[in-house]
């Protein structure tokens, strides 16, 4: 009954544990029919203050970080600074499975290790979670990618592994969090979480500030010391504190034991999750780097001598509600501010000035002469890469001297020359014209497919034709595909069917649809939100022979092995050929790289294409000499792993991207086959 009785008591902590970890279950592994799986990264602190450190470092954002993940590392902080350490102790999935973990053991009856706290034992342990904190931060500013990631047991589970891990870290601290929690209480979090080894330290947070004021001030005297020092001293200053110093002083809650009601049973001691000696508190509060204000010790006492609260004359029973109720209004707080505003994930200048060796600043360009101009609906620019890729495209475009991407909500800003370019030459400049395959008219059905033309706004991304295809799709109509040209406003060919007339009513209610709900694998729908203006429908409308609009909308692929077509020259070639309507997908362009990249380690492969057939039929085609054999082209292609070579010459065996059931044909290679 203790068990449950506790359990009862501490209802808020069980409550919010088991809320979150059944929400992440639910939400990662995309029960909820419709519903995309969840970003593993989308909330979680560390990877804020990563995202922070890189930011004050860089000037940049890593990966997808926004300013959401940076808000709730700023609000664990402050939570830290103010209450204690409430993230660990009501929110943290891998500290609710540790706590399972524990309560496994005893059920097993398996007796554990006992690492007393202040033993020499603990005080080494406790400094490999600092050193994972130097090493993580210290490459996440240094490469601008979430380096976290590599190792989180977290990220790994709810990625099944898939995500970008490093597989033998991820194993290993997954198996550190199972085995190592399993037989020492609370394993991971006490010696190896970096979250963990920041919270601790920010529990001395005057010392901390005192660390950052003099970095501050040495860089007011010209005293320039590497960021990564000033990372170093905090790792090994934070380290210090809490193998020497055990009891910050400056929480505004704590444990509070009343002595006059303890009888010194020792409950609290066993119940604590972190072995803390609550029972040799004397008259006052609890102050130890580990607690969590999780409430285990207060609702295990018998006689009620414990209560969370400010000061031990104000005694109440709402104190057990408050670290739960602080940790959601932290959380609220942190999702909404980091919804009101956003940190840019790049903001990069070019052009403007030049920096001597001596020193000596050159003025390019006045600033004052410069201006901004926004471009929303960027979808394409969702991260560090994209928005660097973003960035060397507006570089080579005359009059540009600067830009700022904010991924979350997909605009940019960028700076620019009125007297050298306007905003819709901007447009113009990076406006790549995009077209989207609705459906496949049959040529021997309809001999030729209508085309009329409407205009619209807010549709400047590459992936925008693509949304609105979508749309249009899930109407039911004969459409067959949309083709864009940059014009302000933008230029949208629709290819239809010749039975079908569409007004302009129409397409204004299909191109302002607020939400695009598409049917996904499984049940359900997957909502994605879409703001597209519809201007105007042109006149009149014009046709063009199917065959012409099949070859037009499809995109081939196309790699061959220079060297090895000029040694085949002259010998017998054959195509091998596979043809599937379903190769006009984009999926299957995507993974033809990787196709061509597996077949290529054969040196009797030649080539490697995606193509329309003779009956206009998309097909794969792999061009070979012998001594290469039909039935051994047809095993490389149907291996479950890939062996694929990368640029910078690593090799990996990967999972194969495209499976094939049906052997294909085989015909002689002639020189205008491709």
């Amino acid at each position: 009954m203790a068990k449950k009785s506790t359990i009862i008591k501490n209802w808020p902590k069980y409550l919010l544990q088991w809320g979150v970890l059944a929400a992440l279950i639910i939400v990662i592994t995309g029960i909820i029919p419709g519903k995309e799986p969840a970003d593993p990264e989308a909330y979680c602190p560390v990877g804020g203050l990563e995202a922070l450190t890189t930011y004050l470092v860089n000037g940049s954002l890593p990966c997808s970080m926004s300013s959401l993940q940076i808000m709730m590392g700023i609000m664990l902080a402050a939570g830290v600074v103010l209450f204690s350490k409430l993230f660990c102790g009501y929110l943290c999935p891998l500290g609710t499975v540790q706590d399972l973990l524990m309560k496994a053991r005893k059920g097993l009856h398996i007796k554990g290790i006992d690492v007393k706290n202040g033993s020499v034992a603990d005080s080494i342990l406790r400094i490999f979670k600092y050193g994972l904190v130097f090493w993580i931060f210290y490459m996440t500013a240094t490469s601008s990618e979430l380096f976290c990631k590599n190792l989180d047991p977290y990220y790994a589970v709810a990625t099944g592994f898939k995500g970008e891990i490093t597989l033998w870290m991820s194993i290993v601290t997954v198996s550190l969090v199972v085995l190592g929690s399993f037989f020492i209480n609370m394993f991971w979090c006490k010696y190896l979480c970096p979250l963990g080894a920041i919270s601790n330290s920010l529990k001395f947070w005057i010392w901390i500030v005192v660390l950052f004021l003099i970095y501050w001030i040495c860089g007011l005297v010209g005293l320039n010391i590497p960021w990564w020092a000033l990372l170093a001293v905090f790792c090994i200053a934070g380290y210090l504190l809490e193998i020497l110093n055990r009891k910050p002083k400056y929480q505004i809650l704590n444990v509070i034991k009343d002595p006059n009601a303890c009888t010194h049973c020792g409950i609290c001691n066993k119940k604590c999750p972190y072995g803390i000696d609550v029972d040799g508190l004397g008259e006052g509060r609890l102050d130890s780097v580990d607690c969590t204000l999780c409430g285990e010790c207060v609702a295990a006492c018998p006689t009620n001598a414990l209560h969370i609260g400010v000061c031990r004359n104000k005694k109440s029973g709402f104190g057990k509600y408050l670290p739960a109720l602080l940790t959601v209004i932290l959380v609220i707080l942190g999702m909404w501010i980091g919804n009101k505003f956003e940190l840019p994930t790049i903001d990069e200048s070019w052009g403007i000035e030049t920096v001597a060796e001596d020193g000596t600043v050159t003025q390019l360009v006045d600033p004052e002469t410069l201006a901004e101009t926004r471009i929303d609906g960027l979808r394409s620019v969702k991260c560090y890469g994209s928005s660097m890729a973003f960035k060397a495209k507006l570089q080579k475009i005359p009059g540009i001297y600067g830009v700022r991407t904010y991924v979350n909500h997909h605009y940019a800003i960028v700076t620019y020359d009125p007297a050298k370019i306007t905003p819709e030459q901007i447009l113009e400049s990076i406006y790549v014209p995009s077209k989207f395959r609705v459906n496949t008219p049959d040529p021997a059905v309809v001999d030729s497919v209508k085309i009329v033309t409407i205009r619209t706004e807010k549709m400047y991304d590459k992936m925008d034709i693509n949304y609105l295809g979508l749309q249009m799709r899930l109407t039911g109509k004969k459409i067959y595909g949309l083709t864009s040209e940059f014009a302000c406003p933008l230029i949208v060919h629709v290819y239809m069917d010749p039975s079908e007339n569409l007004d302009e009513d129409w397409f204004r209610n299909v191109v302002e649809m607020k939400v695009l709900s598409m049917p996904v694998h499984g049940g359900g729908t997957k909502d994605t939100e879409v703001d597209y203006e519809f201007v105007s429908m042109e006149e009149g409308e014009s046709y063009v022979p199917t065959a012409d609009f099949i070859k037009m909308l499809f995109s081939p692929f196309k790699a061959e092995f220079r060297s090895r077509v000029e040694k085949f020259e002259g010998q017998p070639q054959f195509i091998y050929e596979i043809a599937d309507p379903n190769y006009e997908k984009p999926i299957f362009l995507r993974y033809m790289p990787y196709l061509s990249n597996h077949l290529s380690n054969n040196e009797n492969i030649i080539g490697v294409y995606l193509t329309l057939n003779d009956d206009l039929v998309p097909a794969i085609r792999v061009r070979y000499a012998s001594p290469l054999t039909e039935d051994e082209l047809w095993g490389l292609m149907t291996k479950e792993t890939w062996t694929i070579t990368y640029t910078d010459g690593t090799v990996k065996d990967e999972a194969a991207k495209i499976g094939f059931d049906t052997k294909g044909t085989v015909v002689p290679f002639v020189e205008t086959e491709e």
